[in-house]
């Protein structure tokens, strides 16, 4: 094992049932222009044998930079499987970590800006890229807002294209997990992610206790990654699975509880009442115009109100 210096980057992968996509990132970041950099790749109990083909992959030589593989054994979720290799980096004695979805491409140039706001200012505590759909020139995420009100969340520039309207560096809510640089003294001060949401929010969650800890959430437009969502659902998960539906809806009434924990009980109405109608709007024509399964998504979104309201969190079925 070399020896992590200052300038060495954790970037952390998660793979579950992905080969293709995640192959693809990994080729990806054999272009990158920063060099010092190791790929810690956790896997969530993948069942379609991607893991041990990535592996094998890389015992044949067909990915040249340095790859370490991680089996959680089960599927953790988003927050739990990365944090799986989170710890493992922390230990190892790696100062900055970046989080990236498998499901994306980054540019050659994409790392170095991210490192270098770190290192410019000690009080940045996480940075994100620009990220456009895949394979386009439209935004996909610009920056992150937090209605605090409502507890809603918005990607700012979501569906634009790109003419240069948010190029400019600037501090906002929050950055995705899609593509997330922080510091390490950010896990010694707000923790790790929490792993009650299993799926969504997560990191939603993380960036607003690191922002209420006095750390600053920075948006890098020079540092640009391309996801692949579709264009024109605009992410609202119209072909995804009805599991999906619970998360979304669930975790965001978490989310929003726990964002107004402090506040009067006027405006956690508000903010209930605010997600209500949300909810409504963002899955009625899901409902009406998926013949597929809607009944079960139907339910499902019932069943993530209530246990939302409730905070009856972990993995659905558990």
């Amino acid at each position: 094992m070399k020896q992590v210096t200052n300038k060495d980057v954790a970037i952390i992968i998660l793979n579950w049932n992905a080969y293709d996509d995640t192959f693809e990132c990994l080729k990806s970041l054999e272009h990158l222009t920063y060099p010092y950099f190791h790929v810690f790749l956790v896997d969530n109990a993948s069942q379609d044998g991607s893991f041990d083909k990535l592996q094998q992959d890389y015992n044949d030589g067909k990915f040249h930079l340095p790859i370490t593989f991680i089996q959680t054994g089960a599927n953790l979720g988003f927050a739990g499987g990365n944090n799986v290799a989170i710890r493992e980096a922390h230990k190892q004695g790696y100062q900055y970590f970046w989080l990236l979805n498998n499901d994306t491409v980054v540019d050659p140039n994409a790392l170095t800006p991210l490192v270098e706001t770190l290192e410019k200012d000690k009080q940045v505590g996480i940075v994100g890229s620009k990220i456009y759909y895949y394979g386009t020139n439209k935004i996909w995420f610009a920056g992150g807002k937090v209605n605090t009100w409502t507890g809603t969340t918005k990607h700012i520039g979501i569906k634009e294209e790109d003419v240069g309207q948010y190029d400019e560096v600037k501090e906002v809510d929050y950055i995705t997990g899609c593509s997330l640089c922080f510091r390490r003294e950010v896990l010694e001060t707000v923790g790790y992610m929490c792993e009650d949401y299993f799926l969504y929010y997560e990191e939603t969650d993380w960036n607003v206790r690191s922002s209420n800890r006095g750390w600053k959430i920075i948006y890098q437009p020079s540092s640009v990654i391309y996801h692949k969502v579709s264009s024109s659902s605009g992410g609202e998960r119209k072909s995804m699975p009805p599991y999906i539906a619970y998360y979304d809806v669930r975790n965001s009434f978490a989310m929003t509880r726990k964002v107004q924990k402090k506040c009067s009980h006027i405006r956690v109405s508000i903010a209930l009442l605010s997600m209500i109608w949300n909810v409504i709007k963002k899955n009625i024509k899901i409902i009406l115009l998926n013949e597929d399964k809607k009944i079960l998504r139907g339910k499902l979104i019932l069943k993530g109100f209530i246990d939302g309201i409730n905070m009856r969190m972990g993995k659905l079925g558990e």
